[in-house]
């Protein structure tokens, strides 16, 4: 599932899918898993710890 777009806060990126999904405990982007926090009030959203630009990457969750 490719990532749509993609928020800084502090040492936090939020990502933002198109569907709703199950997020799981783990982001996969390009072969790195980052954990993942849960984000409340945005919809298809879920935060990871991490700096970089993911928009338009593939994105896989996992537990």
């Amino acid at each position: 599932m490719k990532i749509i777009n993609q928020i800084e806060i502090d040492d936090y990126i939020v990502i933002q899918v198109p569907d709703q999904t199950y997020f799981g405990n783990y982001a996969v982007i390009e072969g790195e898993e980052y954990s993942t926090e849960i984000v409340y009030e945005l919809p298809n959203c879920i935060a990871i710890q991490a700096k970089g630009d993911f928009l338009v990457k593939e994105v896989f969750f996992h537990d």
